[in-house]
């Protein structure tokens, strides 16, 4: 049996592709071994100033309450369907 996966969307900005956690809730609690703060200011998604962190090593996020884990459609096997380009 396949372990229950969350889907998020994912928005590009700039060249960057970023998984957009927002879509589940406001609110994440993060754990991982190494966190270091790399950009106080970072510019994001239109202009937004936010705090940019990295982590590392058995990085993990609580799964909030409310999610959907149902796998009844997650596909068996093959890819997910490419993005169409612009």
């Amino acid at each position: 049996m396949k372990p229950p996966r969350i889907w998020v969307p994912v928005k590009t900005v700039g060249k960057d592709a970023w998984a957009d956690l927002g879509a589940l809730c406001l609110t994440h609690e993060i754990v991982g071994e190494h966190v270091e703060r790399k950009n106080e200011n970072f510019s994001f998604a239109g202009g937004h100033r936010v705090r940019l962190y990295k982590f590392k090593k058995n990085v993990h996020f609580k799964v909030p309450e409310g999610v959907s884990l149902d796998i009844a459609d997650v596909p068996a096997t093959g890819n997910p369907p490419r993005r169409a380009q612009r």
